[in-house]
């Protein structure tokens, strides 16, 4: 196969495959459920949805650490290490449960 074949078959085929594309996107286009003012407040919302979720998340989260923080200090300012506050509150918790 000479140097010239090789670059037409690559043509070929990059001359295909963007045929294809232009093809699949217009069958796309013309066969969509929705319009796509619709699709686009479709994906606006979910989007939104999805940050409230996140942001709740978070904050729940930074509740949670805040809570741990405050706790370690406490016990940190009555003369416990964190490695041994960390230790009582997990022996704490596993008495509590009966273990």
């Amino acid at each position: 196969m000479s140097e010239g074949d090789r670059n037409d078959t690559l043509l070929n085929l990059l001359a295909g495959v963007g045929i294809g594309a232009l093809v699949g996107a217009a069958a796309a286009l013309l066969l969509a459920p929705q319009s796509g003012h619709e699709t686009r407040t479709q994906i606006r919302g979910t989007a939104d949805d999805v940050l409230v979720k996140l942001r709740d998340t978070v904050e729940e989260m930074r509740g949670k650490v805040d809570e741990m923080v405050a706790s370690l200090k406490s016990r940190g300012e009555s003369g416990e290490s964190a490695s041994a506050a960390l230790a009582g509150n997990g022996a704490n918790e596993a008495s509590a449960a009966g273990i």
